[in-house]
Formats: C-alpha cells, structure tokens, sequence
C-alpha cells in the first residue's frame, strides 16, 4: 500500500510533467507565444528537478544515514514527508538507529569515564610498556610516584635502580618479584605485577608497582616489638628477685660487719660479700633500667592525632633544645616552605621523634667547628610532607646505616639503643617512615615522610 502511494506520486509527477512538455510543444510551434514558450520551458526544467530530487531523495538520505554513522553524528532525523508509509517507516529506523548508537557511544564514554576515574583513585601506580619500549604513566598514583621529570621510556628507569629496571626486563606475566628501589633519596621495596594485554597496537605490558616498604617495615617493628615483649617479660621475672636477694644480702652483710670488731679475722670476708652484693644488685638494677626503656617500644600509645601547624611545632622543639643543649655552640635554625604547612599528628609524640633525632645530631658534632643543625619541612614530589634534620658532623658510615633503626643497636658507650628505634616506631604508627643518609656537602640527613 505504501509503495503503491509512492507510484501514484511518481503518475503524478509524469502526468504534470507531459503536460508541460505538451504545453511547451504547443507554444513552440506558435510564433506569437514567445514569452509563453520561455515561461513553460523553465516549468518544465523544473518539473524534470523535482522529479528526479525525488526518485533520489531515498538514496541521499541512505548516503547522509552512512555519513552520520561514519562520522559519529548522531543527531541527525530521517523524516520521508509525502514519501508514503513505507518510506516514513524507513526514516523512523535510521533515526532509531542513530539514537541507538548515540546511547550506545555515551553509555561507552560513561563507562571509560568511570574506568578511568576507579583508575586514577587506586593508590598503585601503574604505566604500560610498549614493544618499542616507550612508557606511559597511566594514573595519577604513577605520576605522583616518579614525580617530574617523568619516564617516557624504559630504559629512563635505569635511574631508579639496576635491580629495578633488570626485573622490569625480565619478569613475565603472572611473576610477583620484589625489589629495592631509590627514588627521590628514599629507598623503599616494590612488589611488581605484570600482565600482557593485546591492542590494536600489539602487545602491551601492563606493570603495576605496589609499594610493601611500610608494610614490610610495620612487620619487622611488630617482630621485634613481640620480642622485645618476650625478652623484657622474662628478663624483668628473672632478674627482679635477683636484685632484691642482692641487695637483702648486701644490707644484712653490711649490718654483721658493723657488728664485728675491725680485728675480727672473718671482717674481711664479709666486707667483700657486702661488696659482691652490692655490685650484683646495681648491676641487676641498672639491667632493670634498660629493660624498662625497651618497653616504651611495646608500650608507646597510640597517637592522638590533631591539626598541628609545623611553625608552632618547630618552636616548641627549639625552645626544649635551647634549655638543655649541652654543647652551647651548637646553632639550630629552621626553615619552612611553604610557610603555613600543616600535620595531621599526635604533636608530643612528633616532638620527642625530632628532639631525639636532633640530640644524636648535638652529639655527632662533638668535635665539629661551628656545629649547626638544620630543621626543614617541606613537600616532597609526590606531594607529602617531610620534615628533614641535618647537620655538619661527620655524617654516618655506609657500614652501619642500614642498622641505625634497629633496637639495641648504638654507636655510643652510654647508649641504649633505643632513641631511633622509638623514633621509628612513632613514624610507622602516623602512617610514614624515616630514613638517614649523608648529605654530599657533608654531614648526617634524618628524614621524616609523612
């Protein structure tokens, strides 16, 4: 029926157009219709226009349907007036079509949208690899994490460690190694995910690089946190009836030999059980002092955090340094940049990190020439706060650099290995870490990363 409509347009058309053509014969042939002639030659030109436009008009819009889909234009309307049912039909699909694909593409771009924001939130880096070995940094954690300049080829990691660069060589899809690199002066441990994803392009390699150096630094603390738990417990049950038998017998031993005349022959003896005594039980008393400073480690209470600005938290540390510095040539300055940083801290548990810190620094310096100690806190590349202490001493030997941070270690006659240790223990507790190092001007670096 719709068709036949369409046929019927078409008579239509044919039958005007004859009569045109007819009309045109007639004038033609008739030497006073000049006028008339021209008048009915143009009616006819255009009669022949409008009717091949319309034996075409399907064929365009099928053309201009094409184009729209090639092209992404989706808000284009097909409406076939006067073309009858069947051809109005046909124009009601293409446009359904095309609303079709348009939800289809802003469903797509929806989705890529959301994928790429899930992308960017995730707090592990990620970068592709090419064939050619160009590298991308695909989210923002990966930016943060390398900072400026960023890598745009494989081989620009060669800079942040061999170890680091070999496995990213070498590793397959699936493989989970660990491994040690530097970036920025901060050495820290990685675990890398890889897998293999096939584009139009080629093959991609999809690198993941999951930072575990907390992770493994909170395990080691809580290691050794559950034994120095362990060996401070036993320790303190052993030695404490030790200490109390020691000094028990040493007062008793002393009150015989007040007793005793001085010519009495066992008077010896006995001063000597009162001084056998005596030293077991300072011996045992000073072993139950340093018992009692290991178990800060154990016992240090979670921090009760608060906003803290950094100026108000370096004059608090510089006014307790200045009352009770023990060499008064030691000069503290402190800069901040920029001026109004702030910490989420627990600022007393903060302030005894940097007063240790600053204390081993006053004492590196013993034999130093106009000893000073620098306080600085600012942004890192990755955008977190760091607070550094370094001063002119002789700095720290590569020897032991590695060991500072572990409880019982020191370097001091009189130290007990516990002040970096603690230090340690705080930052991991405020979710960050210290680091040493030397400065290359010289001099000994303690940094804090929040």
């Amino acid at each position: 029926m719709a068709f036949k409509h369409f046929g019927l347009l078409i008579l239509l058309r044919l039958v005007v157009l004859c009569m045109g053509i007819s009309g045109f014969y007639y004038a033609y042939n008739n030497p006073r219709y000049h006028v008339v002639t021209f008048i009915v030659f143009v009616i006819v030109i255009c009669l022949i226009y409008e009717l091949w436009y319309f034996l075409t008009r399907t064929n365009r819009e099928v053309a201009r349907f094409l184009a729209s889909a090639r092209y992404t234009d989706f808000n284009q309307s097909f409406d076939f007036e006067n073309g009858g049912a069947g051809f109005q039909a046909l124009g009601d699909a293409f446009t359904q079509i095309l609303e079709r694909f348009k939800k289809l593409r802003i469903d797509q771009e929806t989705e890529v949208s959301h994928l790429r924001a899930v992308i960017n939130h995730i707090p592990v880096p990620l970068m592709t690899v090419k064939q050619d070995g160009s590298l991308l940094l695909i989210n923002n954690a990966a930016r943060r994490f390398f900072g400026t300049p960023q890598p745009t080829k494989i081989t620009d990691l060669k800079k942040y460690g061999l170890d680091f660069f070999d496995q990213l060589v070498r590793c397959s899809a699936g493989d989970r190694p660990v491994v040690k690199i530097v970036i920025h002066g901060i050495e820290t441990k990685l675990s890398l995910g890889l897998m293999e994803v096939t584009g139009n392009d080629g093959t991609e390699r999809l690198i993941s690089l999951m930072d575990i150096g907390q992770e493994l630094e909170s395990t080691q603390l809580n290691a050794w946190q559950d034994l120095v738990r362990v060996l401070t417990h036993e320790i303190m049950n052993s030695i404490t009836p030790v200490a109390s038998l020691a000094q028990t017998t040493a007062d008793i031993a002393g009150d015989v030999s007040h007793e005793l005349d001085k010519d009495h022959p066992q008077k010896g003896d006995i001063e000597k059980i009162v001084n056998a005594a005596m030293t077991m039980s300072r011996r045992a008393g000073n072993l139950m002092d340093f018992v009692t400073n290991f178990r800060q480690l154990t016992r240090l209470p979670k921090p009760g955090r608060k906003v803290t600005s950094v100026k108000e938290l370096f004059d608090h540390v510089t006014q307790i340094f200045e009352a009770g510095k023990s060499n008064s040539n030691v000069h503290l300055m402190t800069r901040i940049n920029p001026s109004g940083l702030e910490l989420y801290i627990d600022p007393e548990q903060i302030e005894q990190a940097l007063i240790n810190l600053i204390k081993n620094a006053e004492q590196a310096m013993n034999e130093t020439k106009e000893p000073a100690i620098k306080l600085v806190a600012g942004l890192n590349q990755r955008g977190g706060i760091t607070i550094e202490v370094n001063d002119n001493g002789p700095g720290i030997k590569e020897d032991i650099i590695n060991k500072i941070f572990v409880p019982y270690f020191t370097t001091k006659p009189d130290g007990s290995g516990i002040g970096l240790a603690l230090t340690r223990q705080i930052m991991s507790n405020h979710g960050g870490f210290v680091s040493a190092g030397n400065l290359e001007e010289g001099g000994a670096s303690f940094k804090l990363t929040f």
